[in-house]
């Protein structure tokens, strides 16, 4: 086991904060940053520990002597070595406590936070060293070797271009260094180094550590531990200590990853790993969608469009469709009393089917509109020549229901309102509930569009009082494009009969009678796509229903917001009914869209261009589907990372961002 662990702190480095003083006494989460570190290493174990101090050496160790969080027996067991080149290469740094070094020594940065399990793996390591690096035979003996932790997955590297690369063939490390142009990770900051790293660092002028690391391993001294999904950053910049405190404030001071469970195979071929083989064989780029749908699928999902082919008249079929009629009606909060209608097509086709079947002949519709999907329904309202009222609000504006009430009772010829649950060119949720209630107490059909809302916000079609209310597969319910569904109120139908079909594919009476009948759509449908979506809802279900996936919407859009606001973006409405699944920015002057779109799509992340008037000056982060915390990690820092460089004035590379997005 490692006993002894070594902690730079001598440098003075870019201020990180508006604390005085070394950088690693700024407050990060409880505790100052050194405070954290030695506390940490502490709680593993190690016994002996040094300090290398220079810039304002004084007021780390009166801070540490002040300090509540450090025991009085580390404070003894402290020992404290001057670098007075502090300004300097570390590793001279290093070379200063050389008569610290007499065995395996963990090393630590004083500026940086790491996850407690990370640094109870390094310690666990033997701290046997031997007088000399090589045995008889000329190669090195295991326990004489430098470990260099490293972070293959670079996706979550905070800031890649300042990380320090490291070349590795198999677990050894061939090389290091910031400008590498080809490598295979990052160094995460801790060593476990060997006295014969002393060696290679005397072996070169005023070395840096990293300098000295590579020299060792040029000379096959140096191996790699991976910390293999554990948490770690560095702590030398404004914007990465705010990165710190966002982790430390999600994961909390252990630094841990909530377990995801692995999802279940299909079957003894391994389905899932054949599906993402081929998909990984894909000549494609792969990006992760923060965009407001499609969006991410689980492997699961996309595995059950891999089937045997099906005829869509078969009775095989007719169960899967009578299977999600069932499974729909608990998302819509219906009883069974309503009919869910099954369409091969995207939410449009649904809004058109609900317009289209249910305006009687002579009277009117009413259509409310505070945003892009609220113009929709008035352009289909238009096509179909309906006549119709239109109650208009500015973009971002939330509707009045008073509104509603005055024209439901001026205009008796209203016989059908539309509207929207989530404007999602907006972010905002409307008032559903109260304009339900209006409209069941003048008998008035009340169409709802839940497109983006189903699954992720709260809706009840009987509480809300919706008449008929229509979604997709695509959005919060983590299904694939291309079928849509409406939830129709019994108390409907009688007023839809006695209507003429304005439309023959999306004709809401014909779909009813071959759904009751044959369980069967009227024309093909997405076969695939249907299985997909019974499997996207089997995966609603095992993880707790409506009401938790409500609750790690809630949850992700917190995380993202806070970030997005600590790095000046501004949220378009503050109304307090935005939604949980769409977060409408307004980017800061410094930054372009295209610099951020672009910027994050070289980095393997799709955000989404906002319509309209917004288009300019804002952009839409969505947080539906498929995603892990651990994504969810990797794309905020990227966030960070396109607006520090933006904001430090080399955002200008919009071309070259576009070309390592693939764009064309």
């Amino acid at each position: 086991m490692i006993h002894r662990a070594l902690i730079l702190a001598a440098g003075k480095g870019a201020k990180v904060g508006t604390h005085q003083g070394p950088n690693c006494l700024a407050p990060v989460g409880r505790t100052t940053l050194i405070e954290r570190t030695l506390m940490l290493l502490g709680s593993v174990g190690v016994q002996k520990i040094a300090i290398v101090v220079g810039w304002d050496g004084d007021a780390i160790r009166k801070h540490l002597a002040q300090s509540n969080h450090v025991s009085a027996a580390q404070k003894r067991a402290l020992t404290f070595f001057e670098n007075p080149n502090y300004d300097r290469p570390n590793g001279l740094s290093v070379q200063a406590a050389r008569d610290f070094i007499v065995e395996r020594t963990l090393l630590v940065m004083a500026d940086q936070i790491a996850a407690p399990a990370l640094l109870r793996e390094l310690s666990d390591l033997p701290a046997h060293a031997s007088t000399s690096a090589l045995t008889g035979d000329g190669s090195a003996d295991a326990d004489d070797k430098t470990v260099v932790c490293i972070d293959r997955d670079l996706a979550r590297v905070f800031d890649i271009d300042d990380a320090t690369k490291v070349q590795l063939a198999g677990d050894a490390v061939v090389d290091m260094g910031k400008s590498l142009s080809q490598y295979q990770a990052v160094s995460a900051g801790l060593f476990v180094m060997s006295p014969t790293l002393l060696e290679a660092l005397d072996s070169l002028p005023e070395p840096s550590l990293t300098e000295g690391v590579a020299a060792a391993a040029a000379r096959g001294l140096v191996v790699a531990h991976d910390v293999a999904g554990k948490l770690w950053q560095d702590v030398d910049s404004a914007d990465m200590r705010l990165h710190a405190e966002w982790l430390l404030r999600v994961y909390g001071d252990d630094l841990e990853r909530p377990t995801v469970p692995a999802p279940p195979r299909a079957g003894p071929d391994d389905t899932l790993a054949l599906i993402e083989r081929l998909m990984a064989e894909k000549d494609q780029p792969s990006h992760v969608l923060f965009s407001p749908g499609p969006v991410m699928t689980s492997a699961r999902v996309k595995a059950a469009l891999v089937h045997r082919d099906v005829c869509h008249r078969d009775n095989d079929y007719a169960a899967v469709v009578g299977r999600l009629q069932q499974k729909l009606r608990p998302v819509f909060g219906a009883s069974d009393a309503y009919e869910t209608l099954l369409i091969t097509g995207s939410g449009t086709a649904a809004m058109e089917m609900a317009i289209a079947s249910s305006v009687p002949a002579g009277k009117k519709i009413l259509l409310i509109s505070n945003g892009a999907f609220g113009d929709r329904l008035e352009e289909i309202a238009k096509l179909h020549e309906l006549p119709r009222v239109v109650l208009r609000y500015p973009w971002g504006e939330l509707p009045d229901p008073a509104d509603l009430g005055r024209a439901l009772e001026s205009d008796p010829e209203i016989a059908v309102v539309a509207m929207i649950h989530h404007e999602t060119s907006v972010g905002l949720l409307n008032p559903v509930t109260a304009m339900g209630r209006l409209c069941r107490a003048r008998e008035v059909t009340l169409i709802v569009d839940s497109v983006s809302a189903l699954g992720g916000e709260d809706l009840d079609v009987q509480r809300d009082c919706i008449d008929i209310c229509y979604s997709s597969a695509n959005k919060c319910l983590h299904s694939v494009s291309g079928v849509s569904f409406l939830c129709v109120a019994p108390q409907v139908w009688p007023r839809i009969e006695a209507i003429p079909p304005r439309v023959y594919y999306l004709d809401m009476k014909r779909h009813r009678r071959y759904l009751a009948e044959l369980r069967q759509t009227p024309f093909t449908p997405a076969v695939s796509s249907f299985f997909a979506l019974e499997t996207a809802l089997d995966e609603l279900s095992e993880q707790g229903g409506v009401a938790a996936r409500r609750d790690l919407y809630r949850k992700r859009a917190l995380r993202i917001r806070r970030v997005f606001a600590d790095l000046g973006f501004e949220s378009l409405t503050n109304t307090g009914r935005e939604s949980h699944t769409i977060s409408t920015l307004r980017l800061p002057d410094f930054l372009t869209v295209d610099a951020l779109y672009w910027g994050l799509k070289a980095r393997g992340f799709v955000i989404y261009n906002c319509k309209g008037a917004l288009a300019e000056r804002h952009v839409q982060v969505a947080n539906m589907g498929e995603i892990s915390d651990g994504t969810l990690d990797s794309f905020l820092a990227a966030v960070t990372d396109v607006v520090t460089t933006a904001r430090t004035g080399d955002a200008g590379h919009t071309d070259s961002a576009r070309r390592r997005a693939g764009a064309t």
